[in-house]
């Protein structure tokens, strides 16, 4: 797997913590969108932060959990949320608060995103490195995610890669794809300690070189790839953190304008992560998925600090 240079484990959680535990999600809801439903990408990121979030709870009261099972599981309500029914032949998990908490908005449909979302988690077995879902999906669908995974903090990195790459695997079959979620993950755990660490890991990512050097086969058109949205996240991310006569806001708004399709809402999250709820713009708290962005930051900051 081709390994983003990172730096040290961050220092975090920091006094900031909760607070940009809250602009990487609610950036996610503040991504345009065509209308009013929520989207694919930020109610997938959610449900599998909860299940990572279960995980950890377990593993506060002392039981041992499989962090990729516990996010599998939590994709598969997604699943039935966003389609009426569990996959045939897969487990039927308990439901937990998010499934109630997002119901009526999910029963309403989503906004389009990655189809391979619903097709991966379709599958009557999760998905894995070594038995992955059937084709070789590649997307910019695993990038949001990966964001959530980020959010984890005194881990090492590889620890984060590997989290990022099995949140990855459990729709998208390319390993390509799984590469640039790790990335992306690194990336938005760096933002995390601030505007210069961003633009380190920002500055890193781009000195790697351009995507046939990151796993692209030469010659193919590589848009709507997951590396091209990392790539172009990065250009955009670096280019509004760069400028310090930009408010956060402004910021904010610089980064979604200055990305391509399929890298908005990445650069918006690198942005928020890096300067906090202040860069969000107003708004995503009466998104569809508003009251549960709040509601799970607030469960994840409560299990991480105690």
């Amino acid at each position: 797997m081709t390994e983003t240079p990172a730096s040290a484990t961050p220092a975090f959680p920091t006094p900031e913590f909760p607070d940009r535990v809250l602009a990487v999600l609610a950036a996610t809801a503040a991504a345009p969108r065509p209308g009013p439903r929520p989207g694919a990408e930020a109610s997938l990121q959610l449900f599998l932060l909860d299940g990572l979030l279960e995980a950890l709870e377990w593993a506060n009261d002392g039981i041992a959990a499989d962090e990729a099972a516990c996010m599998w599981l939590a994709g598969l309500r997604w699943h039935r949320a966003v389609t009426g029914a569990f996959p045939d032949g897969a487990p039927e998990p308990l439901p937990r608060w998010i499934d109630e908490a997002f119901g009526p908005a999910l029963a309403a449909g989503t906004e389009p995103g990655d189809p391979a979302n619903v097709a991966g988690l379709s599958a009557s077995a999760m998905g894995t490195t070594s038995h992955p879902p059937a084709g070789q999906a590649d997307g910019p669908g695993v990038l949001a995610r990966a964001a959530g995974i980020a959010l984890l903090p005194l881990v090492t990195t590889e620890t984060t890669t590997k989290l990022a790459v099995d949140a990855a695997v459990l729709t998208h079959g390319s390993p390509a794809a799984w590469e640039a979620a790790a990335a992306a993950a690194r990336l938005v755990r760096a933002a995390l300690d601030g505007r210069a660490a961003a633009l380190a890991a920002l500055g890193e990512l781009a000195a790697l070189g351009e995507l046939a050097a990151l796993g692209e086969p030469a010659g193919e058109d590589s848009a709507g790839t997951a590396w091209a949205a990392v790539h172009g996240a990065a250009r955009a991310a670096a280019a509004a953190l760069a400028d310090t006569s930009l408010e956060p806001a402004e910021a904010f708004a610089v980064a979604g304008a200055g990305a391509p399709a399929g890298s908005a809402a990445l650069a918006g999250i690198v942005v928020a992560a890096a300067l906090g709820t202040a860069a969000v713009p107003p708004g995503w708290e009466t998104a569809p998925e508003g009251p549960v962005i709040a509601e799970l930051a607030a469960r994840w900051t409560r299990v991480i600090l105690g």
